[in-house]
């Protein structure tokens, strides 16, 4: 049986709650333990001991393409990270190399193992012009993935559209789609705060393309109507400090606000289990997590229509547009505040979207690529 290697060096301390590693937590999770010793996972080496003590099941590579030994000369010190990599990779004792994101740039070299490489979304490169020099370095980018991996998996079937209209002569044998696994764990944190018995919820990264400005100025428009409060859960950024705060701040909103961030992932999920309402915004997805992690804990949901999401969510929530038009997501808020969703209707969208995504079909379907290479 041959042996995989997970390159799992996008997890850094500080990143422990984005998606890219959620995604790889997840896989980890639901390897099933007879199959422990076929696995190598390759960390940095700041995460270890915090992968060891997290999954202490697995035999782990560690190596540093950041250190300061490295040229101080851009072109020269990829070259040096993309050497290292080759060498680490290909003296790990492993047959296959799987690849769970796009983001590491000296890992879409060519090596002696087979290759598998997940794609979630083509945002580097759309709306970008095409004569750009963002767009080329990216263009060369993915052209690599693209030719040094044996199979490309696409997080969803929108993610897999969007890369074959960027590079059409993609040989469609390579591709796969493998939604992402959704798993939401039993919690027993009980929430104590009045003022999180009657929220609407948010929970995204704060930056311009989740559009989190249309949600506050929807918000704003019918503060005066609605009895509930807003809860946003995302890192604190430019975007937020820069323009979110001042608009709360002008539109005196910032008693009814609360910002939260680095909560637990038993926190968050009390957070969807007692929200009125979850509202998404985002005008890029390559997936979403957060719509399906809100309805799989029975709450009622608002989203865009955006790239991925009605893909994704298979068209069983509620839904606006255009996706910054406040207006238009106020009238949508109030709907379906007054007209709550029952909770048969609710417990059937949870059930169908834990079978959909549920760990285990996602473990499958690559242990199935993973045994054809």
């Amino acid at each position: 049986m041959k042996k995989i290697l997970i390159d799992a060096t996008i997890i850094r301390m500080e990143d422990l709650y984005k998606s890219l590693p959620i995604y790889i937590f997840r896989y980890l999770a639901s390897i099933e333990k007879e199959e422990y010793s076929r696995y190598k996972i390759l960390v940095l080496d700041e995460v270890l001991d915090y992968m060891k003590q997290r999954y202490s099941m697995f035999e782990y590579i560690t190596y540093n393409p950041y250190t300061d030994k490295m040229s101080s000369n851009r072109i020269i010190k990829f070259i040096q990270r993309c050497r290292l990599y080759k060498k680490t990779v290909e003296n790990s004792d492993c047959q296959i190399l799987f690849i769970p994101n796009d983001l590491v740039t000296f890992s879409s070299i060519k090596t002696t193992l087979k290759k598998i490489t997940v794609i979630h979304d083509m945002k580097s490169m759309n709306n970008r012009s095409r004569f750009s020099i963002n767009y080329i370095i990216n263009w060369i980018y993915y052209h690599q993935i693209l030719s040094n991996s044996n199979k490309i998996i696409a997080i969803s079937n929108f993610t897999k559209q969007d890369l074959l209209k960027l590079f059409p002569r993609t040989n469609l044998n390579k591709m796969q789609i493998i939604y992402n696994s959704v798993e939401i764990s039993p919690t027993r944190i009980e929430i104590q705060k009045d003022f999180y018995n009657n929220y609407i919820l948010f929970v995204n990264t704060l930056i311009p393309y989740k559009n989190i400005m249309t949600f506050l100025r929807a918000f704003s428009l019918i503060k005066d109507k609605i009895h509930q409060n807003i809860i946003i859960v995302g890192k604190t950024t430019e975007h937020w400090i820069n323009e979110a705060i001042p608009f709360i701040q002008q539109n005196g909103i910032s008693h009814r606000v609360v910002h939260l961030e680095n909560i637990s992932n038993a926190e968050l999920i009390q957070l969807y289990q007692n929200a009125t309402l979850f509202v998404t915004t985002s005008l890029k997805e390559g997936f979403g997590y957060t719509p399906i992690e809100a309805a799989m804990c029975g709450c009622p949901v608002i989203s865009s229509k955006c790239e991925a999401l009605l893909d994704t969510t298979k068209e069983l929530l509620h839904y606006y547009e255009p996706a910054q038009d406040a207006k238009i997501l106020s009238r949508k808020i109030l709907y379906v505040l007054n007209n709550t969703p029952s909770k048969r209707e609710l417990d059937s969208i949870a059930c169908k979207y834990k079978e959909l995504y549920s760990p285990q079909k996602q473990y499958q379907s690559f242990k199935k690529i993973f045994n054809s290479l």
